[in-house]
């Protein structure tokens, strides 16, 4: 039923430095917005990250085919707490309609249809390789019930198991969705894809120089193969490039829990989700 991710959404306390690490550290191409949102670009949709001051929690976009699909969901999701995104709220999404699920924790799932797509190349401020939005990871204190939604409801599969973590597939990739075991439930990471294996370590190199924490990585992903690092940006976000990854469409496979079912190339991580040590 989803066809895509469309885009992420996420409330900020500092708009202004929240903005600027999107921009001259992550590489993100800024887009004219309206007054306490900054947009960004990552390809060729409109926009693909947007920061809103002062707003709780944060959304995913999910692209769906038409009004049609739309209209079905929402009565496969009577019941639960959703909601019609009014005028104002499809204007700020720039998209054509909205339909909105609200999830523990802060998090909500925005179903969108037509979301704006740009005339113009993507280009960021600085050459970091990225080529779009790649996946999200979530933290979630109840990943049985979540897989369930994504999976029975929502058409999603499971591509792989990390422990009790799950890797969610809705279109050709191995997955767009991560799943993992938390005290919380919400964000984790927003991931980029980037051109390969130059553009992950050339990263690892651009944040050392620019004193941002890594938490995870350089390294490979055993169960997508994909090269990885992940960063910690301001407000607590992480943000990760991905690449040369490929997909995987046969039986679920079961990867360990601990840090080597997370990177084959035995780097640690900060975080704890990751299999690292706080």
């Amino acid at each position: 039923m989803i066809e895509k991710l469309a885009y992420v959404r996420r409330g900020v306390a500092d708009l202004g430095r929240a903005a600027a690490f999107a921009e001259d550290i992550v590489g993100l191409q800024r887009v004219e917005a309206g007054e306490g949102v900054a947009l960004f670009r990552s390809d060729a949709r409109d926009h693909s990250l947007a920061l809103v001051e002062g707003e709780a929690g944060a959304s995913l976009g999910l692209e769906l085919r038409d009004m049609g699909a739309l209209k079905a969901l929402e009565q496969r999701l009577a019941g639960r707490e959703t909601w019609r995104g009014s005028e104002a709220e499809c204007a700020a999404r720039r998209c054509k309609a909205l339909l909105g699920l609200k999830l523990r924790g802060g998090l909500a799932l925005e179903f969108v249809v037509r979301p704006l797509s740009s005339g113009w190349r993507y280009h960021g401020p600085r050459d970091a390789g990225i080529c779009g939005l790649s996946g999200v990871v979530l933290a979630s204190t109840d990943v049985e019930a979540d897989v369930a939604l994504w999976c029975e409801v929502l058409g999603a599969r499971v591509s792989d198991w990390v422990g009790e973590g799950a890797y969610l597939a809705i279109d050709e990739a191995h997955h767009r969705v991560l799943l993992l075991p938390s005290a919380r439930d919400g964000l984790l990471e927003v991931q980029f894809e980037v051109e390969g294996i130059d553009q992950v370590m050339q990263a690892g190199y651009f944040l050392q120089s620019q004193q941002v924490p890594v938490v995870s990585g350089p390294g490979r992903n055993p169960a997508s193969g994909a090269l990885f690092i992940s960063y910690r940006g301001p407000e607590d976000m992480l943000f990760g490039y991905v690449g040369e990854g490929a997909a995987h469409d046969g039986l679920a496979r079961q990867f360990p829990g601990a840090r080597s079912g997370f990177c084959a190339w035995g780097s640690d991580s900060t975080v704890a989700e990751y299999g690292g040590e706080a």
